[in-house]
């Protein structure tokens, strides 16, 4: 029993002695040289953008890499949501990137286009693919553009909207205006400043059952505390 516990305890002694002698003599040994960087995840982004962060903290050696230092280098760039570095022995080394998403468009109080992360901040300026499937918020500063993204996701969570219904959200000094809720011309809908959820609860029934009853809808002003003010579509 003695001899089964002395030999559990001297073969992982061994094997961690083996191991460290291996990295002391062969750190610096040709075998670990490292002669291979892969870049993976990137689409908005190129190699060279990445690897020029990273360059700085390369070395000749895997075990000399500053993995720490590489990675907030990599993560500082704007585009740039998270950073996965590691090595893989015995000569190279693979950078996993995941990029921010581009999930709204923001056009400011001067007429610009900036392009909105997953948390509603603006990350890069606008491209034309970004016309693609992307809600466009009118704000004329990121802290109104930001509040409105996390109003409409709200809203998409609950179910009360759908993502692809909604083309356009203004926003001027509390107010919220929507347009789209899923007609191929748009429909105007006014939610005013106060309990915007609830109105648009309430325009969105108002829609449904003006749909049944065929009517042609081009704006529901949901402001006033009974009812809806709607206004039909011509021809």
């Amino acid at each position: 029993m003695k001899k089964s516990l002395y030999t559990l305890f001297l073969i992982p002694l061994c094997v961690i002695s083996m191991l460290t002698i291996i990295y002391i003599f062969a750190k610096d040994e040709p075998l670990f040289f490292l002669k291979n960087v892969k870049v993976n995840g990137i689409q908005q982004l190129k190699d060279n953008d990445i690897m020029g962060r990273a360059a700085p903290f390369l070395s000749d050696s895997l075990f000399k890499i500053d993995i720490s230092k590489m990675k907030e280098a990599i993560v500082s760039h704007p585009f740039v949501k998270e950073v996965r570095i590691k090595r893989v022995y015995p000569f190279s080394l693979v950078i996993d990137v995941d990029e921010k998403k581009a999930s709204a468009l923001w056009v400011d109080g001067e007429g610009q286009l900036h392009v909105l992360d997953e948390n509603g901040d603006p990350f890069r300026g606008f491209i034309k693919e970004d016309t693609k499937g992307l809600i466009v918020i009118n704000a004329k500063n990121k802290s109104g553009a930001k509040s409105v993204y996390g109003l409409i996701h709200e809203w998409f969570k609950e179910g009360i909207i759908k993502r692809e219904s909604l083309s356009d959200v203004a926003y001027s000094e509390g107010n919220i205006t929507i347009y789209g809720c899923g007609c191929d011309d748009g429909v105007e809908i006014i939610l005013g400043k106060e309990d915007q959820k609830g109105r648009l609860k309430k325009a969105v029934a108002v829609l449904e059952d003006a749909k049944q009853r065929g009517f042609l809808i081009k704006c529901i002003d949901a402001r006033f505390e009974k009812g809806a003010i709607i206004k039909e579509r011509q021809g």
